[in-house]
């Protein structure tokens, strides 16, 4: 299906910073938006057009992709010549999609795993990986593609943890310190390290220093008091001596 404006999506010309090819792409008008929910690891359902579809520019002639304006034309440490050896690499990923046509499914799934290899190339921080597989997890949650959805959730776990633990300026986008705590503690309890996510549900509850919003506090709260009868979490309640934070509390952090 050839790109096409509508009410919800504009056109825009781009073009390529590594080969200067010029290219149409879609972006989709944000206000156009509507949110249905949004669930605890802060991924979104929406009504009618996901925008996470249109996150990711990808020049069609030499696959170099990140996501849409300033992180596209910006090229950081990336080595032409080092991201042209790996072409095949990344014409093996594309398969025969055509990102001259208007975004797909596929096309999306494609495009943050493209996305990731760039990223690489580019040498950024390792949590914008994190971010590309957290929405390449969202994306299969949207269609019910379970297992593919813990595959995705598992590594951007993995890549979160290491740039949270690892790197002196994380690139975690606007989320605060107490967000991404937050956020590291709900992706260990959807991959069932519950003594984990307990250590970092308390973290943003207790912790002064993090600043955590009203938001990720009362969020953690629930989280935590989702896995007070696990196991796992019991220990790490003995160990730290901590309280399981109480309904009352719940209730008035929420207000």
């Amino acid at each position: 299906m050839t790109m096409q404006q509508t009410q919800q999506i504009w056109l825009k010309e781009v073009e390529c910073p590594l080969c200067y090819e010029e290219f149409m792409t879609e972006n989709i008008w944000q206000g156009k938006i509507a949110v249905v929910e949004e669930y605890p690891d802060l991924g979104k359902k929406y009504s009618g057009l996901n925008p996470l579809y249109y996150s990711v520019w990808v020049c069609p002639n030499c696959l170099y992709a990140d996501l849409r304006g300033d992180d596209f034309t910006t090229t950081g440490k990336l080595n032409d010549e080092d991201f042209e050896n790996d072409y095949k690499i990344l014409k093996l990923v594309a398969g025969k999609t055509d990102f001259t046509q208007a975004r797909t499914f596929p096309a999306a799934i494609t495009s943050y795993k493209l996305a990731i290899l760039t990223a690489k190339h580019k040498k950024t921080s390792v949590a914008k990986i994190g971010t590309f597989n957290m929405r390449l997890a969202w994306l299969y949650r949207s269609l019910k593609k379970d297992k593919q959805e813990a595959k995705f959730i598992a590594y951007a776990l993995k890549f979160y943890l290491e740039a949270f633990t690892t790197e002196d300026e994380p690139d975690f986008g606007n989320m605060s310190q107490g967000g991404i705590t937050y956020l590291l503690g709900e992706l260990y309890r959807r991959t069932g390290n519950a003594r984990q996510a307990v250590n970092f549900f308390q973290k943003v509850v207790n912790d002064k220093a993090l600043n955590s919003e009203p938001k990720y506090m009362k969020m953690a709260r629930l989280g935590w008091e989702s896995l007070k009868d696990a196991p796992q979490a019991q220990e790490e309640e003995d160990d730290s001596q901590e309280e399981s934070p109480s309904k009352e509390e719940s209730s008035d952090q929420s207000e």
